[in-house]
């Protein structure tokens, strides 16, 4: 038995009230990459698309995970590492360094 919405067509459905050509039309005046909340969403990596499940945030596939971030103070110091940890709260770590 096949549970299906009300007025959904199953695929080859010679009753669909749409033909495959009237479908792609209404595609091709879609919503793409619009907006977060856009229906449908092109791979990429700019701001409004999807990142594909392989994504490794190396700047080819996916944004760098780090992009925008500046790390600041001397090696010599602990001013760098301050920098690091305030860059890795911002990733959603959490700080439980003391002072």
């Amino acid at each position: 038995m096949s549970m299906q919405a009300p007025g959904v067509q199953d695929k080859g459905d010679k009753d669909s009230p749409l033909s495959s050509k009237e479908v792609n039309k209404l595609h091709n005046k879609s919503d793409v990459d619009s907006s977060v909340g856009a229906q449908h969403h092109t791979l990429g990596t700019k701001k409004d698309q999807a990142s594909d499940g392989a994504h490794t945030h190396d700047g080819k596939n996916s944004r760098k995970i780090l992009a925008g971030v500046t790390l600041t103070g001397s090696r010599g110091g602990n001013a760098a590492l301050a920098s690091v940890i305030s860059a890795l709260v911002l990733l959603g770590a959490t700080d439980a360094t003391t002072v």
